[in-house]
């Protein structure tokens, strides 16, 4: 019974930090349980289909492994943060269906990552197909300038398709190769892309 109420108290836990790193050794002192028990609580959530984690990118698997993730609820309904997060737990949602699908309907091997280096900067979305990088895709509720991480890994990377998805935007714009654009709209015609 107690494991059951530290659960849920993990399920609170993590609908504080959406969208942010999730360290298994913080979450494991808050709950006074250990970092294993803490991972293997959140692969039973995953299996229950609670929550899904986003790894970060990294060409060799074994590192990305060793970093912290970010996880996000399948009922963002559950999330807690401001309404930034919440709209990052939407797209997060709709990329993983997306993934998802065309791996099962094309047999695509595809991931839903994150990237991060360590300056710090961040881009909230990566996505492979065949292990090649598909999109970056940063989150926003609304900012219409190009978020600055975005198109330095846009650069970096040498990629053609970037696109920063804002909630509340007046007319979409493009920026070095950043595509800005209402939320809504790319997601609704995700499957044609």
């Amino acid at each position: 019974m107690r494991d059951l109420k530290s659960i849920e108290l993990l399920v609170d836990l993590l609908a504080d930090r959406v969208g942010g790193l999730v360290s298994y050794a913080s979450l494991a002192e808050e709950l006074q349980v250990s970092p294993h028990t803490v991972k293997k609580w959140i692969g039973i959530l995953e299996s229950l289909f609670v929550v899904f984690v986003v790894k970060p990118y990294s060409k060799r698997i074994e590192r990305s492994l060793l970093k912290q993730p970010k996880i996000y609820f399948f009922d963002t309904g559950r999330v807690k943060n401001e309404a930034g997060a919440r709209f990052e737990n939407t797209v997060a949602c709709a990329l993983y269906k997306h993934t998802h699908f065309r791996e099962d309907t094309f047999g695509e091997r595809r991931a839903l990552c994150f990237l991060r280096d360590k300056q710090k900067r961040e881009v909230d979305f990566l996505t492979t197909v065949e292990n090649e990088i598909e999109w970056l895709v940063e989150a926003k509720v609304s900012d219409s300038e190009p978020s600055p991480a975005l198109g330095h890994f846009q650069r970096m990377l040498a990629l053609k398709a970037s696109v920063q998805l804002v909630r509340s935007l007046r007319r979409p714009t493009e920026k070095e190769g950043v595509k800005v654009v209402e939320a809504a709209r790319w997601l609704q015609l995700l499957e044609a892309l």
